[in-house]
């Protein structure tokens, strides 16, 4: 068996606030993911990054589309903040020269 079947693959989820009444944050974004998880059936993530209304979510390759929709459906109403998830891949350097450089809007 190869490694990689054993380990899995990383897949990296870019998403932007579409809505924001207040400051997200990288802990604030993680607890509301996984208690809206742990409605849905947990799923495995971590919260790369979070800067001017973007981020970058991280899971196994299994764990994507799952994610990609908790995503898009997690709606934090008490703190005005809903997320639309833009793309997803396997490096974490696309997802930052695609959505994170200097001037991009």
């Amino acid at each position: 068996m190869v490694v990689r079947q054993k380990v899995g693959r990383k897949r990296y989820i870019a998403f932007r606030v579409a809505e924001c009444g207040g400051d997200l944050t990288r802990s604030r974004l993680a607890k509301a993911i996984d208690g809206k998880s742990s409605e849905q059936g947990r799923c495995k993530f971590d919260v790369v990054l979070v800067a001017n209304g973007l981020g970058i979510v991280r899971t196994d390759h299994k764990g994507q589309a799952p994610l990609v929709a908790l995503l898009n459906s997690l709606s934090m109403e008490s703190e005005g903040v809903r997320l639309e998830t833009l793309s997803a891949s396997g490096t974490i350097r696309t997802l930052k020269e695609k959505y994170f450089r200097q001037g991009s809007p």
